[in-house]
């Protein structure tokens, strides 16, 4: 059987939601699923998250992204929300972002670790690098200032 051309396809969104918790390590796909799928249906019964469509279709640390029908993205973000326990432990859902893609929710996630005593800063034109000061003044780093570090 060949599928469907994209024209005939449900169209569908995906959430990028943050699970915080105090967890000694991150719970399984599955477990995501369960805890999301029984928040849709103490909410919305079992009709209404049949309509919903529910998947997790990503989840990697504490990132996971949940599938969904178009038009009840509001829906979905209200189930991960009321979740309160994931496993056993103490959890808290935040809905980051909502896509039309996978990749695209991806790209919400920001991995930057910053050190306490390090700047902001910005890169120009390629050549310097502009930090920024407490005082809010400019200071340029060259390329050789940062490779002589």
């Amino acid at each position: 059987m060949r599928p469907l051309p994209p024209t005939l396809r449900e169209n569908r969104r995906y959430l990028l939601v943050k699970i915080t918790g105090e967890f000694a390590e991150m719970p399984q796909q599955v477990e995501i699923y369960h805890a999301i799928r029984d928040a849709a249906s103490e909410l919305f019964g079992d009709a209404g998250s049949a309509q919903m469509h529910i998947a997790v279709v990503w989840s990697e640390n504490e990132h996971a992204i949940i599938r969904c029908s178009r038009g009840w993205e509001q829906q979905t973000i209200a189930c991960a929300a009321v979740i309160t326990r994931l496993c056993g432990v103490p959890a808290v859902f935040r809905t980051v972002a909502v896509s039309g893609t996978v990749h695209g929710a991806k790209n919400h996630i920001k991995n930057t670790t910053w050190d306490r005593n390090s700047l902001a800063g910005y890169q120009c034109s390629g050549k310097k690098i502009d930090s920024l000061k407490g005082s809010n003044t400019q200071e340029y780093l060259t390329r050789d200032d940062i490779l002589k570090e």
